[in-house]
């Protein structure tokens, strides 16, 4: 797995304003954690961090002032929109030790059931795996080629790297492919219908009116 090294500051001041100031600047507010040891508050350059997000890269080495720390992106948060990068989680991790992250599921290939008219259901956009930092794949594919109508990928179909364990629910729904529902009238449409009023009266109610 590759490593992208990333420059960081320590991060001093705490705080909504002081964090709002911060991203006006460029910079991203961040944390390490874990191996029991002190947590750090760090700021990210936000362009060099963008950078390293589109090398769909998961492990860093973070250095600041002479010092180096190996760590996995843990989680990022986003703004509203998903756009603007508000947060970033790291851990530390050790090289020999196996590491839990989650990783993109990439369907590649034009199912055979999507071909006849079926709808394609990609319920799962990201797996959670165990494995080595330097193991951890940056997507996870799968081929849906053969995927015909009624066909479901669950996580335990996955074909996983050598190493790595899923992680989750082995009978939860990757990918499917079902029939397009049939459109059907709503009760709301079936009210909003006109009442249909005959302009000729049926014949035996035009007898039974003539006798009276």
């Amino acid at each position: 797995m590759e490593t992208q090294q990333l420059q960081v500051k320590i991060r001093k001041d705490t705080g909504s304003l002081k964090a709002r100031k911060n991203r006006k600047s460029g910079l991203i507010p961040a944390i390490l954690y874990g191996h029991k040891q002190e947590n750090l508050k760090l700021l990210l350059n936000e362009k060099e961090f963008a950078k390293a997000l589109d090398t769909e890269v998961k492990m860093v080495n973070l250095t600041w002032n002479g010092t180096e720390e190996i760590a996995i992106i843990k989680d990022i948060q986003f703004d509203t929109f998903g756009k603007k990068i508000l947060h970033v989680d790291f851990v530390r991790i050790a090289l020999t030790e196996r590491v839990t992250t989650h990783v993109p599921i990439v369907l590649y290939g034009t199912s055979q059931g999507v071909k006849a008219g079926g709808i394609l259901d990609h319920a799962m956009k990201e797996i959670e795996i165990e494995c080595l930092p330097t193991e951890i794949p940056k997507n996870i594919r799968i081929n849906i080629s053969e995927l015909a109508i009624g066909n479901t990928v669950h996580i335990s179909d996955i074909e996983l790297p050598a190493n790595a364990k899923a992680l989750g629910n082995p009978d939860a729904i990757v990918v499917s492919v079902h029939f397009a529902a049939e459109e059907k009238e709503t009760p709301e449409e079936l009210a909003s219908e006109p009442e249909i009023i005959s302009a000729r009266k049926p014949e035996k109610e035009e007898e039974a009116e003539n006798k009276d």
